[in-house]
């Protein structure tokens, strides 16, 4: 079992309920872990047979700046759906969404999603 991780990587990005919220984009910050059979890449040593991470971020990007969700559940699911399209390698994979300034007295409010293949 392998892992690649993604870590804080900073969107912008129509989030809320609020009408503001549905105006302005917002910033968003991104952990992601990735657990997929990692064995033909160690073996072979070619992007080919690896989960090309930077692709993926790319994906993952674009599907959340695209998106118009009201809540961090919503979108951590979407991309969680972009992250099993990666490759069949993918088996599992946790996400994290923080959203800076969402409340003034804290640094951020956190939503964590985690999923598995189903057999």
């Amino acid at each position: 079992m392998a892992f690649i991780r993604i870590n804080d990587l900073r969107l912008r990005v129509l989030i809320g309920t609020h009408p503001w919220e549905r105006r302005n984009k917002q910033d968003l910050i991104l952990n992601l872990a990735i657990c997929y059979d990692a064995s033909k890449a160690s073996r072979s040593d070619r992007l080919k047979d690896a989960l090309d991470y930077e692709a993926l971020a790319d994906r993952v990007t674009r599907a959340a700046q695209r998106s118009r969700y009201y809540l961090l559940e919503k979108l951590a699911a979407r991309v969680l759906d972009v992250v099993f399209a990666a490759g069949p390698g993918v088996s599992g994979a946790w996400i994290r969404l923080d959203k800076p300034h969402a409340i003034g007295e804290a640094r951020s409010v956190s939503f964590e999603l985690a999923r598995a293949l189903k057999k």
